[in-house]
C-alpha cells in the first residue's frame, strides 16, 4: 500500500536543508548530484530546487540542470534590478512535477490490474499523458427522461444495465444554466431505470430537469479498453484498477504517476523582482505558476500543462510580465486578476477545460498581444478570452482566437480596445458585450469570420466599429445594434456565406435587414462599408455546429447540424474543430451530414465544422486577397480586417521573423 505520508516527509526535508550561502551569483542545481557537501557550485550543485532558493539573494541566478524535480517551490523577494531568476539551464529539459509514481499493482484479472492508496488520484498518467477515466456508454452521452428532486430516470439505458447498484460517479450535462457537474451515485435501480444521486439539498436544488444528458463513470467494471482506469474506496482507503496495454503489462505499470501534492507548484507571493524561465511545470492539483501580491514578476518560456485549475495565475499583481509560454490540458489557461499594468504575450494557450486567456476582477491597465488562444471547447461555457468583474483600460492586439465555445465573453468591462485581432471559429456568438454592463470599447482592424450565432452580441453603448472583417459563415444575422446607443461604424466588410440562402445581414431599430443600404439607412452608419465577398485567400466557404439538443443521437459519422444542412452538398471536404483532417461529406439531409472518415468516438459538445468545398488544403489564410473588396478600404487606403499570418502563429512565430519564439511541444502534448 502505498501512503501519503512517506512523500509529504521527503519533500519536508528538502525544505529544511541549510548549508551555507554560496557566494557565486550563480547557484547550479542538479537531480543527479553525488556531491557529499553541495554549495551551488557548478562542481557542487544543490540536488534540490528548494534548497539553492533557500540560499539565493537578489541579484542571483537559480540554474537548474535536466531531470525531474517533485517538489514545491516559494521564490523569495529580489530587489529593484536584482533580481531573483529561477532557469533552466539552455537548452535542457527541466520538469517540476507534482505527481508521483504509483506503485504496488497486482493483479485483478481480465487484464485489470490494482492497487490501494490512503489518497484519491484525480488523474492519472502514462508517460505524461492523460489517462481516460472508464464510463458507461464508452462514448458520447445518454439521455434522461426525467429529472425527480433526488436524480435521473432513463429506463431505455439504465433498465438491466450490467453495474452494481452503488458506488461511482454521474457526469451530468445540466440543461438549465448550460452547465456541466459530477455527482457521487448512491443508488441504481436497474430494474426502473433510476438513479439516484449524491445531491446537495441547498446547492444543487433545482439543477437536473428532463432531458439531461450523462454519463457513469468511475467504477472498476466499467474498464474495457487499455488505459482507462478507476478509484474506487471502502471509505478509508482507495482502490486504484487500471488496465495496461496487452502484451506491455507491468512496463506500462512502472511508468504510472498521479498528481499528488497539494497547493501551486511554484508560488511567488508576496515577493518582488522574480523572473521564472524556462521550466515545464506539470501535474498539481491545483495552480502550476501563482503569482500573487507580486512587482516586478516575469514568466517566460515555460512550458505548464496538466494542472487541475489554472496553469498561470497573476493575482495582485503590478508591473508583470507572462510571455512566450505554452500553457496547455489545464482546467484554466493563464488568469489575470486584481492586478495593474501587466502584459501577457506570444503564449501559445490551448486544449485547456474551460477558458483560455481571463483578465478579471478590477484589473486595469493590461497589455494582452500577440497570443495563440485556441481549442476551448469543454466543459462550461468555454470561452477563448474572458473578461469580467470590473476591468477597465485592457489592450487586446494582434491575437489569434480559433474554435472557442464562445471566443470572447466580456461583462462588467470598460475603456477597451480590440485591435488587429484574428477571431476564428465559435460554438455560440463570437465578441460578447454582455449583460448590458460591457462597453466603451473600440473594435478597429480585427477579422471575425465563422461563428455558430452570430459575430457580436452588443448589450450596452458606445462600440466604435471600424476596418474590420465580419464574416459568419452562414445566412444567420451578423449581429444587432437595437437599442444600442452610441454604435459608431464605418469601413467594414460584411458578409454572410456563398452558401447562403436569403441571409440576414443586421437587426436594427427598424428591423431585421437582409438588404444593406437598409442597414445603412437605419443606423446612419457604415457609410464606405461594404457587403460583399471579402476574397480571403484560403477559407471555407460554409460554417455549422453540431446541434447539442441532439447529440445523443448523432454518432461518428451522421451528424445533427444547428439550423440543418443547407450549406452542406455530398462531396464537401470539412473539417471538426480546424483539426486540419479531411472528411468527406457523402450524404446530406434536411438535419444531418454523413462523412467519411468519421470521428474517432461520439461527439460530447456541439464540435465546429468547417466547409471547405472542393479545397482540399485547409491552412487558414483569412488575409484579404488583393482583389479584396476591403483591399483598399481603409482610411489610408490599405487593407481592412487583421493582418495577422495564422499559420505563422500555429508554428510558434509571433513576430514574423521565421523563428519559433516559444519552447518545443512536449512529446505527451504534441502525440
Amino acid at each position: 500500500m502505498m501512503k501519503r505520508t512517506v512523500s509529504v516527509v521527503m519533500s519536508s526535508v528538502a525544505l529544511l536543508w541549510t548549508t551555507a550561502a554560496s557566494p557565486a551569483e550563480t547557484l547550479w542545481v542538479d537531480a543527479q548530484s553525488r556531491a557529499e557537501q553541495p554549495d551551488g557550485s557548478a562542481d557542487a550543485p544543490f540536488p534540490e530546487i528548494a534548497r539553492a532558493l533557500q540560499q539565493a539573494q537578489p541579484g542571483d541566478t537559480v540554474t537548474v540542470r535536466r531531470g525531474v524535480y517533485r517538489q514545491r517551490l516559494r521564490i523569495p523577494s529580489g530587489k529593484p534590478g536584482k533580481p531573483i531568476t529561477l532557469r533552466a539551464a539552455p537548452g535542457e529539459r527541466v520538469v517540476v512535477s507534482g505527481c508521483i509514481p504509483i506503485e504496488d499493482w497486482r493483479e485483478a484479472g481480465n487484464g485489470v490490474w490494482v492497487t490501494t492508496l490512503d489518497w484519491k488520484p484525480q488523474r492519472l498518467f502514462l508517460d505524461g499523458k492523460l489517462q481516460r477515466v472508464a464510463r458507461r456508454p464508452a462514448e458520447g452521452w445518454w439521455r434522461s427522461v426525467e429529472a425527480t428532486d433526488s436524480g435521473l430516470i432513463d429506463p431505455a439505458n439504465l433498465r438491466n444495465i450490467e453495474a452494481a447498484a452503488t458506488g461511482g460517479e454521474v457526469r451530468v450535462w445540466l440543461q438549465r444554466g448550460n452547465t456541466f457537474a459530477t455527482f457521487p451515485l448512491k443508488s441504481l435501480d436497474r430494474a426502473t431505470g433510476r438513479l439516484t444521486l449524491a445531491l446537495d439539498p441547498v446547492k444543487d436544488k433545482g439543477r437536473l430537469s428532463d432531458g439531461d444528458k450523462y454519463y457513469l463513470r468511475n467504477r472498476a467494471e466499467f474498464i474495457l479498453a487499455p488505459g482507462q482506469w478507476a478509484v474506487e474506496s471502502d471509505g478509508e482507503m482507495f482502490s486504484v484498477f487500471y488496465k495496461p496495454a496487452d502484451p506491455a503489462g507491468p512496463a506500462d505499470l512502472a511508468r504510472i504517476e498521479a498528481p499528488f501534492f497539494e497547493g501551486s507548484l511554484i508560488t511567488v507571493r508576496d515577493a518582488n523582482h522574480v523572473r521564472i524561465d524556462g521550466l515545464q511545470v506539470v501535474g498539481s492539483r491545483h495552480m502550476g505558476i501563482e503569482v500573487h501580491a507580486a512587482t516586478d514578476v516575469a514568466v517566460r518560456n515555460c512550458v505548464v500543462y496538466h494542472n487541475a485549475y489554472t496553469g498561470i495565475s497573476m493575482r495582485e499583481a503590478v508591473g508583470s510580465v507572462v510571455a512566450r509560454n505554452i500553457v496547455r490540458q489545464n482546467e484554466y489557461g493563464i488568469s489575470v486578476s486584481f492586478s495593474q499594468g501587466v502584459t501577457v504575450e506570444e503564449n501559445d494557450v490551448g486544449h485547456n477545460g474551460v477558458d483560455g486567456l481571463l483578465v478579471t476582477w478590477k484589473s486595469d491597465d493590461i497589455t494582452v498581444r500577440r497570443n495563440y488562444s485556441h481549442h476551448h471547447l469543454l466543459w462550461g461555457h468555454p470561452d477563448n478570452l474572458q473578461l469580467y468583474r470590473g476591468v477597465t483600460n485592457v489592450r487586446f492586439e494582434d491575437n489569434l482566437l480559433l474554435a472557442g465555445g464562445q471566443s470572447v465573453m466580456a461583462e462588467e468591462t470598460t475603456d477597451g480596445e480590440f485591435h488587429g485581432n484574428m477571431i476564428v471559429g465559435c460554438g455560440a456568438y463570437m465578441l460578447i458585450m454582455g449583460h448590458g454592463n460591457a462597453g466603451r470599447y473600440k473594435i478597429h482592424g480585427n477579422t471575425l469570420a465563422m461563428a455558430g450565432y452570430g459575430l457580436m452580441n452588443l448589450t450596452w453603448k458606445d462600440y466604435d466599429l471600424r476596418e474590420n472583417v465580419l464574416v459568419n459563415g452562414h445566412g444567420g444575422a451578423l449581429f444587432g445594434v437595437k437599442g444600442i446607443g452610441g454604435y459608431r461604424a464605418d469601413r467594414n466588410v460584411f458578409w454572410n456565406s456563398a452558401r447562403a440562402v436569403s441571409p440576414m445581414i443586421i437587426a436594427t431599430d427598424a428591423g431585421w435587414h437582409r438588404d444593406f443600404p437598409a442597414v445603412q439607412a437605419a443606423t446612419g452608419q457604415d457609410e464606405h462599408s461594404v457587403y460583399a465577398d471579402p476574397k480571403f485567400r484560403n477559407a471555407p466557404v460554409a460554417f455549422a455546429v453540431l446541434d447539442s439538443g441532439r447529440l445523443h443521437e448523432s454518432t461518428r459519422d451522421r451528424w445533427y447540424l444547428r439550423g440543418g444542412a443547407g450549406a452542406f452538398r455530398p462531396g464537401d471536404y470539412v473539417e471538426v474543430n480546424f483539426d486540419g483532417l479531411r472528411r468527406r461529406v457523402t450524404e446530406v439531409e434536411e438535419a444531418t451530414i454523413t462523412v467519411t472518415p468519421g470521428l474517432d468516438e461520439r461527439p460530447v459538445k456541439g464540435w465546429l465544422v468547417a466547409n471547405w468545398a472542393a479545397n482540399t488544403n485547409f491552412q487558414l489564410d483569412l488575409r484579404l486577397s488583393a482583389d479584396s473588396p476591403g483591399a483598399k478600404l481603409s482610411a489610408t487606403g490599405g487593407p481592412v480586417g487583421s493582418t495577422l499570418d495564422i499559420a505563422a502563429y500555429q508554428r510558434g512565430d509571433f513576430n514574423g521573423d521565421g523563428t519559433r519564439d516559444i519552447p518545443p511541444l512536449p512529446k505527451e502534448l504534441s502525440d
